[in-house]
């Protein structure tokens, strides 16, 4: 009798904790899907990353989880512009930190759909200014729809791999003072030191493939966001 009053404690507890996660957000379900969609397109990006040290880019291999990630990529796209036209920017207060983070990670690769990324860009505006969003994702999303319109960025979140040089570098900045004044208003560090540690960091770690607006470069998400989202970005 005590072990089972002592279960029925516990199960009561996990399902007030349930009942009270689910009570922070407007859309659980929401949440829950996106969570999916996003971790299912970034497994196969890790795996492909995890491949690239062992496989060249033009391999079989590689081929075949291009194929993967653009397949996911569509289904992401999907997914995401009818959450945009049901629902608008998923929130904070309507999915919760985790999966409003998890949405952008699904739309930031999207240059495929330029047009729909600045969509979603509107719709954070609103949210980050109501401190619904994370200030650093916006950021991120902002540099990347600027570069995709053929535009300096704001914050030099986005890089590339110098094959001559062998090193990372920004893509062009608007100002580069201006630049270090927003990053530190998000609490980033300076430019020069971001890339003084992503060269110190990864190095010899990952391989590069050209990207499309610089043949012999590859486009990568920078790796200094305090939000923990820190793995080189490979689209």
């Amino acid at each position: 009798m005590k072990y089972i009053l002592i279960s029925l404690t516990i199960l009561l507890s996990l399902t007030s904790l349930t009942a009270q996660h689910n009570e922070s957000v407007t859309m659980p379900e929401l949440a829950q899907k996106i969570s999916y969609l996003s971790d299912k397109y970034e497994g196969i990006r890790n795996q492909k990353n995890e491949m690239l040290l062992k496989y060249r880019p033009a391999s079989p291999e590689i081929k075949d989880l291009d194929t993967r990630l653009a397949d996911q990529m569509n289904i992401n796209y999907a997914a995401a512009k009818r959450i945009m036209e049901t629902n608008g920017f998923p929130n904070h207060d309507m999915v919760g930190k985790d999966a409003t983070h998890k949405f952008w990670m699904m739309v930031q690769p999207m240059d495929g759909y330029p047009d729909f990324q600045m969509q979603v860009l509107r719709g954070m505006a609103t949210a980050v200014e109501q401190d619904k969003a994370d200030w650093t994702d916006f950021a991120y999303l902002t540099d990347r729809v600027l570069i995709n319109q053929n535009k300096p960025q704001h914050y030099g979140t986005q890089v590339y791999y110098d094959q001559g040089e062998k090193t990372y570098k920004p893509h062009p900045v608007d100002d580069l003072t201006r630049t270090n004044e927003r990053r530190a208003e998000l609490g980033l560090p300076a430019l020069d030191d971001f890339l003084a540690t992503t060269n110190k960091k990864y190095e010899g770690a990952i391989k590069q493939q050209p990207a499309k607006d610089a043949p012999q470069f590859e486009r990568v998400q920078s790796a200094d966001a305090p939000n923990g989202f820190r793995r080189v970005r490979n689209y």
